[in-house]
């Protein structure tokens, strides 16, 4: 906007640039022009010193032990003021514009001007990319997890992201496929889709858009892992594994013979998530019972006892690895029993596999009196606060017993009881 100026306003802009303190009380009253949308409001002098209240106090023909008394100046008297001096017909909303150089906005001005700018955009990406249409409509709806997104809408780097994004949308994997290979073949850079990127994060937004229609996208890492595997890209089959005993896999319908063999040896397996997705079916070699948990040394421990176990472990908080194995198992119709540690993240643990697969999940040791007798010694602390949104019905008790002893338990201590869960329970699915 270009700024209108006239030897008047001039002549005003010169007397008042030639003094210092009139650069900072007019800075303070763009703000409030800006605040109220037009000339209103004050501004307080807490922040003036004797000398600086002078020339301002001479400018209203007081003196500045008046002007620090009240205390205030409103932009409306300094206008009225402004009147009666030599600069009479000289507006203050025009005289703050010729000072400072530059237009003046009410932030609603300005904030209807940027949205008109991003509807505009999203727009024009409508017609440039019509595969992403009902992507751009949602976007302009400003939902709370797209608000990220719409800061970036009329930026170039928002333009190129959504290029690649809409040649992914045509080109989505039919077979499985590693997020660096998908993202070279859609844009000749492994590295496009990078998660830590703006257009990684857009493709995460995206899919979980296509795929629920609303809502903010996972933040957990193995959530993302597992949004992008249910679109066959691959973040990570390697590293991303499960260790177990004593279960069966099946390819095609047929046993694998590396599960096979793992079994009859009652050895230990660790298995990648790219192994496991050659697996269609996985149920122990006896009855329908298998058990979880989280921690390698209790997992191996339970072994030594008992060696024929089908036992599971997650080796902390679950991979995406583990949540496939789970969901094979349940699949397969099995009962499968988790046992954590008695601290917020055992406990969100199995709340997540009670609410992922409620039909199948059961807890094992994770009730009141089994806290109790793992002699909870470890202060939680701050750590208590993560407890707060734990309501499930099942953990209820349990959770309100943490609160009132403020301590952790862990599993170690139920180790012998864990393993005579164990043998009784082989034994009676061998007699049924």
């Amino acid at each position: 906007m270009k700024i209108r100026r006239n030897d008047l306003t001039q002549q005003a802009v010169d007397y008042f640039s030639a003094e210092k303190v009139y650069k900072k009380l007019f800075a303070m009253f763009v703000g409030k022009v800006e605040s109220f949308g037009r000339i209103g409001g004050a501004v307080k002098l807490d922040n003036f010193n004797d000398k600086e209240l002078e020339p301002v106090a001479l400018f209203f023909g007081t003196s500045v032990s008046a002007l620090k008394k009240k205390n205030t100046i409103s932009l409306i008297s300094f206008e009225k003021q402004l009147q009666k001096t030599k600069f009479e017909g000289v507006r203050l909303h025009e005289l703050l514009e010729i000072y400072f150089g530059e237009a003046i906005y009410s932030k609603k001005e300005v904030k209807d001007s940027k949205r008109e700018a991003e509807d505009k955009k999203l727009g024009e990406l409508k017609v440039s990319y019509p595969s992403l249409t009902s992507y751009f409509t949602y976007l302009s709806k400003r939902n709370s997890d797209s608000h990220w997104i719409i800061r970036l809408v009329t930026t170039d780097d928002f333009t190129r992201a959504v290029g690649n994004l809409a040649e992914a949308s045509r080109k989505m994997p039919e077979k499985y496929e590693r997020l660096p290979f998908f993202s070279q073949r859609i844009s000749g850079n492994p590295h496009t889709f990078d998660l830590a990127t703006v257009t990684g994060k857009l493709l995460i937004h995206w899919l979980q858009f296509e795929q629920n229609g609303s809502g903010a996208p996972p933040s957990h890492t193995e959530a993302v892992n597992e949004l992008l595997l249910s679109c066959k890209i691959l973040r990570d089959d390697i590293t991303n594994f499960v260790s177990f005993s004593n279960l069966l896999g099946k390819q095609q319908g047929r046993v694998h013979p590396v599960w096979k063999a793992a079994m009859e040896t009652e050895s230990v397996i660790n298995v990648p998530l790219r192994e496991l997705l050659k697996i269609d079916h996985v149920a122990p070699a006896t009855g329908k019972k298998v058990y979880i948990v989280e921690n390698s040394g209790v997992f191996s421990s339970l072994l030594d006892i008992v060696p024929n176990a089908p036992l599971v472990c997650t080796h902390g908080q679950f991979k995406l690895a583990g949540l496939k194995l789970v969901d094979l198992l349940a699949n397969s119709g099995c009962e499968i029993y988790y046992a954590g540690d008695f601290d917020p993240e055992g406990v969100a643990m199995a709340v997540r596999l009670l609410e992922r697969l409620p039909e199948n999940v059961r807890l094992w040791r994770m009730d009141v009196d089994s806290y109790k007798e793992s002699l909870p010694s470890v202060e939680l602390g701050e750590r208590l606060g993560k407890l707060t949104n734990i309501m499930h019905p099942l953990v209820v008790e349990l959770v309100s017993e943490m609160n009132r002893i403020g301590k952790a338990g862990y599993q170690e201590a139920l180790l012998e009881k864990m393993a005579g869960d164990l043998v009784g329970n082989i034994q009676k699915d061998r007699c049924t």
